[in-house]
């Protein structure tokens, strides 16, 4: 009798989140994707804010230390607010507040209290700067040894309460970099017994050729010997080959699949730190009707 192969669903543990937040309406729409995991994972939740120390001014001294003071008594007043959020009730909540250089300070969170998974609400390219796309959630993502869940500005009503996560689509151009993500997708697919497309998206001008399909099958049997044996049993799973510009497919098959989450793997903060704004990943976190998980391609916190 052969031996069956059992799946190796990788055991991930999210039990320590944090959750960045500027106390604005764009990282408010994150709260009820933090509490489902946070619920289902049993996590201890850091909500953190990081603001940037004032400007030295042309006062005395005193006067500064007032200015300094009363910044800081807004924000802890904003935390309090914040933190009655309905989304966040029965939760085990800890607040962090910090002043100094944001991505610095949420690093030094992150690192301190073993954060296992990051979450930001994002604004794309314009409103509060210490929070948008462009600023500390990019930062984020290119810098952090670990899972980065960004929820962008068009994500829709439907994740105003999330209870389950159905559907997963993995985006992937078959590299170590981008399978990054994927033991947190697996892992997340096997928690929820969620369906999971991984999708590969070759050129555009692919789309014409005529052997089209017998060029893209030895991709979809690759994906499938590298990525098959993480997948858990209980998990639908579906492996896809299109052809196209990749944002806007990756973005079309979400729709198309009505995705919960949309995950992938990113690339050191050398390459993005000049080049992220123009990378597939970035363009889809922007415009992504879902979540987008990142993970860095450098392995451990």
């Amino acid at each position: 009798m052969s031996a069956v192969a059992v799946p190796i669903v990788p055991a991930i543990e999210l039990k320590r989140i944090l959750f960045a937040t500027d106390f604005s309406e764009a990282s408010r729409a994150g709260l009820p994707v933090v509490a489902a995991i946070a619920r289902r994972y049993g996590s201890r939740v850091f909500v953190a804010h990081a603001w940037s120390p004032l400007p030295y001014p042309m006062t005395t001294p005193e006067a500064y230390t007032s200015l300094e003071n009363r910044q800081e008594q807004d924000v802890k007043e904003a935390m309090a607010g914040f933190l009655k959020a309905p989304e966040l009730s029965g939760l085990a909540i800890e607040p962090v507040v910090k002043c100094g250089v944001p991505v610095e300070e949420l690093n030094k969170v992150i690192r301190e209290q073993h954060i296992q998974l990051a979450i930001v609400g994002t604004h794309g390219r314009s409103g509060f700067k210490k929070l948008m796309l462009g600023s500390v959630a990019e930062e984020l993502c290119r810098n952090l040894h670990g899972p980065v869940l960004t929820v962008g500005p068009h994500v829709t009503a439907r994740f105003r309460e999330v209870k389950e996560i159905k559907n997963i689509l993995f985006a992937t151009d078959l590299s170590p970099v981008s399978g990054a993500v994927f033991p947190y997708l697996a892992s997340l697919a096997h928690e929820y017994s969620a369906g999971i497309t991984l999708l590969h998206v070759l050129p555009p001008e692919t789309a014409s050729n005529p052997d089209f399909r017998a060029l893209a099958e030895p991709l979809r049997k690759e994906m499938e010997r590298v990525y098959l044996p993480q997948i858990s049993p209980r998990c639908k799973v579906e492996f896809l080959i299109e052809a196209g510009e990749a944002d806007e497919k990756i973005l079309e098959r979400a729709r198309a699949i009505n995705a919960d989450l949309i995950g992938f793997g990113v690339r050191g903060a050398s390459f993005l730190a000049t080049h992220f704004r123009n990378t597939v990943t970035y363009k889809v976190m922007v415009q992504a009707e879902c979540p987008v998980l990142t993970c860095h391609d450098r392995p451990g916190f």
